[in-house]
């Protein structure tokens, strides 16, 4: 991006006011970090801590993957190390130890997520989780600016610091300033008044000294590897040393800077290179612990400013990492006039906006539930410190998993019989008869991958189904067709639902089983295809044929009319006289076909068409992939077949074939043209039985598609 004149004053303001912020920020995790356990390292600290400033301003302008990224000492990464230090009380060589460590376990999980591709794994996390420590967060640097002043209880002698109240008192000051204030001039604006106020007002209120930092130590920057290499490693108790909690801080802080970075990207409406950016900062990071410096990260809020002050360049990092290295150099007569009640104002404003974005008001961007997740981490960490936090939110991070996944519905379709029929066209006898029955078969689509929580989600819903019907359910049919695997678990929830059927006697058929899903079943001890009984398990290939298999079984029950399918296919659509029934079939001709013979084949031309009198004809094609037969539709006694080929003279689109001895009578277009001259009214009649039979063979499968379809 090319830099003119008008950019550069853009950029030079910018500069100035983001390298006064970090300055301020640098200074204030440098007390937090040091006061409470080893102040005398202070000046050490600051410089510590401007060097990460400078550092990573200048690596991710540089090296960014858009041009305008600020790089800053992460806040949440100086509050948690500052709250570490509290329960270790380390020597000062265990200070610069547990800092460097800390460091290079940071750098090291970003490197390696940044080189396996796994940036990408915080759009996985629950966002009230991260919520959650981010308030916590709040608390820690709230907690190290009372600390500042010395407050630790709630002693009276303590309540009577006129530092501690200055402190609280600028801090309620820079927050009702928030918003009236640009959030790129608050900062430096108030650190410079406020200031000038505190250094005027120290000597009046109380001695002097109380309210400035004590500066004993030199203010020498110990180089931490180069003293490894020229001293060797510090003779520490290296399994003592507090793993978990730095394994902890190492975590949270890949995950604050990811964090950091995706926000970035809904600020820049552009995708930042999240891998990139994890190396870029492991890098850089592996370089501040080298050096005796703190953990580097992306800051939202230094790169927003700088946006908004439309100096988004690379040059304005650059700039900004030059007046750092300035700022080292003069950082002792800074650090002479710089008031504590000050850097403990500007910590507790700092944590008090962390509680306000991720706590106080979680209720405009989370549920109620998520909100108290939110509300539980936070207080989890305020009394049991961040590990346990942590732990708890690592907790949380499952069963919200658990919850957000078993509202999916992993059921498609929950129906009966009429919601989801057979491709077999029977006649309107067993079709009344079939519609009677339905709620005695309960079909269940399933979907997506089964674990125990959409299992037991399944499991609940089937026995809330048996018990609303009043248990008329006589059998399950469970297809998986659509499930992608299941876990383990499964099974066992399987297995329940199995003995939940065996008390019922309810049958269950399932279909479209995987392999893989089957010998988990079978591993349980369930046994598929065993002789027929109530509660039993049958296993069928296909969905098709478990839905035929089950109406064959309730058509077993049925009471129908044995007279011929034929006549009462006719005389149940027209209002037909037997002696008329007799006048029509006379111009068709019973033909006769043996198992597997071709009625119709595809691509044949023929003008004619059927009627079934007995037997069944399977309609269907061969798969050019499989070389397969697979079936369309099966043709029961009494239903019409090839009335298209008659009608349009054309291919047929299909191929049919006989079931068992099947018979069957034909019409062929020349006896058609015979009955339309010598009988016209009774062609007529016939057109119209053709009608009915076509709208009502449409209808059916219209509503057959609806279901195999529908979400």
């Amino acid at each position: 991006m090319l830099i003119n004149k008008r950019s550069l004053l853009q950029i030079i303001p910018a500069a100035l006011l983001l390298s006064l912020i970090s300055t301020v920020l640098a200074f204030s995790f440098a007390a937090m970090m040091t006061q409470t356990n080893q102040a005398v390292l202070l000046p050490d600290m600051v410089v510590a801590m401007l060097l990460t400033a400078m550092i990573s301003a200048l690596l991710v302008a540089w090296k960014g993957s858009i041009a305008g990224l600020i790089g800053i000492p992460l806040p949440s990464a100086a509050a948690m190390f500052a709250d570490l230090l509290q329960g270790v009380d380390p020597s000062v060589e265990q200070f610069w130890l547990l800092l460097m460590l800390n460091g290079l376990m940071t750098a090291g999980f970003m490197l390696l997520m940044g080189s396996l591709k796994l940036s990408r794994i915080v759009r996985y996390l629950p966002l009230p989780v991260l919520a959650g420590f981010l308030a916590g967060i709040g608390w820690l640097f709230i907690k190290g600016g009372l600390g500042l002043t010395g407050f630790d209880s709630l002693a009276i002698n303590q309540l009577q610091d006129t530092a501690l109240w200055v402190a609280i008192i600028f801090a309620f000051t820079l927050w009702f300033l928030r918003e009236r204030v640009q959030p790129a001039h608050l900062l430096p604006i108030a650190t410079l008044v406020g200031g000038v106020i505190m250094v005027t007002l120290a000597p009046m209120l109380q001695n002097q000294s109380a309210w400035f930092f004590q500066l004993e130590a030199s203010g020498s920057l110990p180089v931490t590897g180069y003293q490894w290499i020229k001293s060797g490693a510090p003779k520490v108790d290296w399994v003592l040393l507090p793993w978990g909690a730095l394994l902890t801080l190492a975590s949270i802080s890949v995950l604050s800077m990811l964090l950091q970075a995706t926000s970035i990207e809904l600020l820049a409406k552009k995708d930042l290179n999240l891998d990139q950016e994890l190396r870029l900062a492991g890098g850089m990071n592996l370089l501040t612990a080298l050096t005796g410096g703190g953990i580097a990260s992306l800051s939202l809020s230094q790169t927003s400013m700088a946006r908004q002050m439309q100096a988004n360049y690379r040059l304005t990092g650059i700039l900004i990492a030059l007046l750092l290295l300035v700022v080292i150099f003069i950082h002792e007569h800074l650090l002479r006039w710089l008031p504590l009640p000050l850097v403990a104002g500007l910590l507790i404003f700092q944590g008090m906006q962390f509680i306000n974005q991720w706590l106080i008001t979680s209720g405009q961007r989370f549920p109620r539930a998520d909100q108290t997740v939110i509300a539980v981490i936070f207080v989890v960490i305020v009394f049991q410190g961040f590990l346990g936090g942590v732990l708890l939110g690592l907790l949380l991070t499952v069963l919200l998993f658990i919850r957000e996944y078993s509202r999916l519905q992993v059921i498609q379709l929950n129906t009966n019989l009429i919601g989801l029929t057979s491709g077999v066209e029977r006649t309107s006898q067993e079709q009344d008869w079939l519609e009677l029955q339905a709620n005695r078969v309960r079909v269940y689509r399933l979907r997506g991958f089964l674990f125990f929580g959409t299992a037991n989600t399944l499991i609940e819903q089937i026995k809330k189904d048996v018990k609303d019907k009043n248990a008329s359910i006589e059998a399950l049919l469970l297809d998986f067709s659509q499930v992608s695997n299941a876990d383990s678990s499964t099974a066992n929830s399987l297995l329940r639902l199995k003995q939940f059927c065996d008390e019922q006697k309810i049958g269950i058929f399932i279909t479209g089983l995987k392999q893989v899903i089957q010998q988990r079943l079978q591993a349980t001890g369930m046994v598929f295809n065993q002789p027929s009984q109530a509660g039993s398990l049958r296993l069928t290939d296909t969905l098709e044929e478990a839905l035929e298999t089950l109406e064959n079984k309730l058509l077993e029950e049925a009471d129908l009319d044995e007279q011929s399918p034929v006549k009462m296919m006719l005389q149940h659509r027209l209002t037909l006289e037997d002696k008329d029934v007799h006048k029509l079939l006379a111009y068709f001709k019973e033909e006769h076909f043996v198992d597997g013979e071709w009625v119709i084949q595809e691509g044949q031309k023929e003008q004619v068409l059927y009627i079934i009198a007995s037997g069944s004809i399977e309609v269907g094609f061969e798969d050019p992939a499989s070389a397969q037969w697979v079936r369309i539709k099966k043709m029961r006694p009494g239903t019409l077949l090839g009335e298209m080929g008659l009608y349009l003279n054309e291919p047929r689109s299909a191929s049919a074939r006989a079931v068992g001895t099947t018979s069957a009578l034909s019409l062929t277009h020349v006896s058609l043209s015979q009955m339309e001259a010598r009988n016209p009214e009774l062609a007529l009649v016939f057109h119209r039985f053709v009608v009915l039979m076509q709208s009502e063979r449409l209808r059916e499968s219209n509503q057959r598609i609806y279901s195999l379809l529908q979400d």
